[in-house]
C-alpha cells in the first residue's frame, strides 16, 4: 500500500524549508540535555533568521520581503514535515500581522533583520491558576503559562481583549519567566508580571487581533497537514518492512483499515485547508469560518493520526528514535495553538446562534 503525500505549496520554497528541518530534526533527536537542545534551538533560530524567513510578510518599506501568505505557508508546508520545531506561525506571521496593524515599523524592521525574537501572548492564552488573572492598566500584572517562544525572545508582543496591543523587552522589570520544553521538543515559556510598566503601541485593534490569530491557525494547519502526510508515509514504510510470524505487518487486515482511517481524517483535513489557503489568497479578509472548521478539524484529525501511529509502532512507539513519533507528537500539540477545538466550536456556534 504504497503512499506518497504531495505538499499543499511546492516550489523551491518549500524544498529549502524541508532540508532544514530535517537536518534540525536530525540533531535535535540527537541530543538528551535541555542545555544542548536549548542551544541547537538557537543555532537553527539564527539559521532561518539570517535567511530572511521572518521578513517574509515584512513590507518592503518596512526593511521585509514583501512577500505573500502562500510563502509563508510554503516555508510551514516544508517545517510541518521536517518537524522543524520552532514558531514560524508566531514569528513568521502573527507578529508581523499585529505590529503591521498597530504601525510599529521599527519593531518590524528589527523582526524583518532578525534582531528581535518575539513571543506573542494573545488574549487566550492559559492564565496561570496561581496568578492573578493577566490585567492591562497603567502596570501589567498577572501570569500567563505555556505560552510558545523562540529561544532567547528579546521583546513581547501582548494582545489584550480590549484590542490593545503592547510590546515590551522581555527582561523589563517587573517580569519574570520561566522556559520548558514541550513535548514535540518545542520551547514554551511561563511569564509573570509585577509592577512591569505597560508600553502601549495602539488601541482599538480587536478586530485586527482577531485576523492575527487567525493567520496563526491557519500557518498551524498548513504544517499540521504536511506533518500528517509525513506521518503516515513513514508508517506505511514501517509496516511494509516489519514482518511478524514470517508475514509483513502490512499484510493484516486490521492494520490495513486502520491506516485508510487516518488516511481518510488526513484528506479531509487536507481539503479543507487548502480550501481556506484559496479564500484567504483571493479575499480581502480571511475567511475565519474557513479557518476555524480547519482548526477544529485539525485537534480532531491530529489526535487519531498520533494515537493510531503510536499504536501501530508497537514499543518502537514510545521511543524518541522514530521520526514518525515526533512529527505525531507534534500534530497532538498542534491543536493546542491560535485556539483549540473548543474555542474554534464557540466561535462557530456563536456565528451560528
Amino acid at each position: 500500500m504504497p503512499f506518497t503525500a504531495t505538499p499543499l505549496i511546492g516550489g523551491d520554497t518549500y524544498e529549502m524549508a524541508l532540508r532544514l528541518a530535517l537536518d534540525a530534526d536530525a540533531e535535535l533527536s540527537a541530543l538528551a540535555e535541555p542545555g544542548e537542545h536549548l542551544a541547537a534551538l538557537r543555532r537553527h533560530w539564527d539559521a532561518i533568521a539570517g535567511l530572511g524567513w521572518m521578513a517574509t510578510m515584512v513590507a518592503e518599506d518596512a526593511g521585509g520581503a514583501g512577500g505573500e501568505l502562500g510563502d509563508v505557508a510554503a516555508l510551514a508546508c516544508g517545517a510541518g514535515r521536517g518537524g522543524l520545531p520552532l514558531p514560524l506561525a508566531m514569528c513568521c506571521a502573527v507578529a508581523p500581522s499585529l505590529l503591521a496593524a498597530a504601525g510599529a515599523r521599527d519593531a518590524l524592521a528589527r523582526l524583518a533583520e532578525g534582531t528581535a525574537r518575539i513571543c506573542v501572548i494573545l488574549p487566550d492564552a492559559t492564565q496561570d491558576p496561581g496568578a492573578p488573572p493577566l490585567r492591562c492598566g497603567a502596570t501589567l500584572e498577572g501570569g500567563v503559562v505555556a505560552v510558545e517562544t523562540p529561544p532567547d525572545p528579546t521583546h513581547l508582543l501582548l494582545a489584550t481583549a480590549g484590542g490593545d496591543v503592547l510590546l515590551l523587552p522581555a527582561t523589563a522589570p517587573g517580569i519574570t519567566r520561566a522556559l520548558s520544553l514541550r513535548i514535540d521538543g518545542r520551547l514554551a515559556a511561563d511569564w509573570h508580571f509585577t509592577g512591569a510598566e505597560a508600553h502601549v503601541l495602539a488601541r482599538g485593534l480587536a478586530p485586527q487581533i482577531d485576523q492575527a490569530r487567525d493567520l496563526g491557525a491557519l500557518i498551524t494547519c498548513v504544517e499540521g497537514v504536511s506533518a500528517m502526510g509525513a506521518i503516515i508515509e513513514q508508517t506505511i514504510a514501517f509496516l511494509s518492512d516489519r514482518v511478524q510470524f514470517n508475514a509483513p505487518l502490512a499484510s493484516y487486515q486490521a492494520l490495513r483499515h486502520r491506516v485508510a482511517e487516518m488516511y481518510v481524517e488526513y484528506e479531509n483535513l487536507r481539503g479543507l485547508v487548502a480550501h481556506a489557503l484559496r479564500g484567504a489568497a483571493s479575499a480581502d479578509a480571511l475567511p475565519w469560518r474557513d479557518i476555524a472548521l480547519a482548526k477544529l478539524r485539525l485537534g480532531e484529525a491530529g489526535r487519531l493520526v498520533a494515537h493510531e501511529t503510536i499504536q501501530m509502532h508497537g514499543g518502537m512507539g514510545l521511543t524518541e528514535g522514530v521520526r514518525a513519533i515526533r512529527l505525531a507528537r507534534r500534530v497532538m500539540m498542534a491543536e493546542f495553538e491560535f485556539g483549540d477545538r473548543s474555542f474554534q466550536a464557540g466561535r462557530l456556534l456563536a456565528q451560528a446562534a
